[in-house]
């Protein structure tokens, strides 16, 4: 089974992460541990970096949290610790100075969101037009922004639409129409061979315009109008109401993207990783996954394997990579949706959305997925919070 990509940035979180013994032999970096651990568990959805620099009689705190909170504990335990005359510079995220335009209302269809701001940066993972993203600082023509899945990363600035506390309330609670096709194209007029104003793939939204014939006025997050097919679109209230998060829905929209091509970091139709595939999904049926594999298997209840996998209900989600060991932690690193007869639909990195068998006698086994199996979380229908 091919490495995903959350993989490599698990890896290299875990590298960057201070030992046992590096607190130890760091006096700032054991005081530091523990409040990291309590305001930011996962530096993926949360931010603290913050060091300390002695400096004659003066301990220099810098760095970065996004609460306040964060900010007095950490001044509080240093203080306490007594290495130093303490001079907080610890900054606050989000950035005071964007407090007039401090929501970005995604206006491409699928917005790119990277490890750093640049281009040639990892992706990290994908935003669909119409989502409202809180901006938290900016470098260059990029902001770093924090998702509706609390997921962090940096986005162009040119691939938002940057609104005002009172205009993203407004986006939020204004008529809007959902894109439901798996592909489609808002063009100048409501003729299909006009020219076109923007794509759109599932999930994107639209402030919703008149009905006119076959196709319906439509309204992009930055003010661009159009029109697009009616059948491709439904109103978006009336959408959400009506989701219902059940197993068939959930086979039936995980397999509409079959044959999807693997992209690291990908969300949509364009491409998607195997987690962007399980969010996508359950996205579409009213759910919001987190968006890494190991943050996902946090998710639901845990639902037994067993050798014939016969506990198994169709839409449990299987992750797979190392158990834990004695010596070693549990590493998930894959995941995919369980349909039945002990077959799961998931996306491998290198060939995109497929479905494989546990059955030796399959001819689309896939003994890679047999022995990395970890466990499985049920979702549908879960006892208690499926959030962790």
């Amino acid at each position: 089974m091919t490495v995903p990509r959350r993989l490599m940035l698990l890896l290299a979180l875990a590298l960057s992460a201070p030992t046992c013994a590096a607190a130890q032999d760091d006096p700032c970096k054991a005081v530091l541990a523990p409040i990291r651990a309590r305001y930011a568990p996962d530096r993926r959805v949360a931010v603290f970096d913050v060091t300390c620099a002695p400096q004659g009689a003066q301990l220099v705190v810098k760095g970065e949290v996004d609460q306040d909170n964060a900010r007095r504990d950490i001044v509080a335990a240093m203080q306490s610790a007594r290495l130093g005359i303490v001079v907080d510079s610890i900054r606050v995220l989000p950035d005071p100075a964007l407090a007039a335009l401090p929501f970005g209302i995604v206006k491409v269809s699928v917005g790119n969101v990277r490890s750093n701001p640049a281009h040639s940066a990892e992706l990290a993972t994908q935003v669909m037009m119409g989502m409202v993203v809180t901006l938290l600082k900016k470098q260059g023509d990029w902001y770093y922004v924090q998702g509706p899945d609390r997921y962090l990363g940096w986005l162009e600035g040119a691939a938002m639409h940057l609104t005002s506390p009172a205009g993203a309330d407004a986006w939020q609670h204004g008529p809007k129409v959902i894109m439901t096709a798996y592909f489609g194209v808002v063009r100048a007029q409501p003729d299909t061979t006009a020219l076109p104003v923007s794509d759109a793939v599932p999930g994107v939204l639209f402030k919703a315009g008149v009905v006119k014939g076959k196709w319906r006025a439509v309204e992009t997050p930055d003010g661009r109008k159009g029109f697009i097919e009616r059948r491709l679109v439904a109103d978006y209230a009336t959408w959400k109401a009506t989701r219902a998060l059940t197993a068939e829905n959930v086979e039936l929209t995980a397999k509409r993207f079959i044959g999807v091509p693997y992209l690291w970091g990908g969300t949509s139709p364009k491409g998607m990783d195997c987690s962007g595939f399980t969010k996508t999904v359950f996205r579409l049926n009213g759910l919001e996954l987190n968006r890494d594999a190991n943050q996902q298997a946090q998710m639901g209840v845990d639902v037994s394997t067993g050798d014939d996998m016969r506990q198994l209900a169709k839409g449990d989600l299987l992750f797979f990579g190392q158990k834990a060991t004695a010596g070693r932690p549990e590493r998930i690193t894959h995941v995919g949706i369980y349909l039945q007869d002990r077959t799961i639909i998931h996306t491998p990195g290198g060939s995109g959305v497929r479905i494989d068998s546990f059955d030796p006698a399959a001819p689309n086994y896939n003994d890679g997925l047999v022995k990395s199996l970890v466990r499985a979380r049920r979702i549908i229908g879960a006892a208690g919070p499926v959030q962790p």
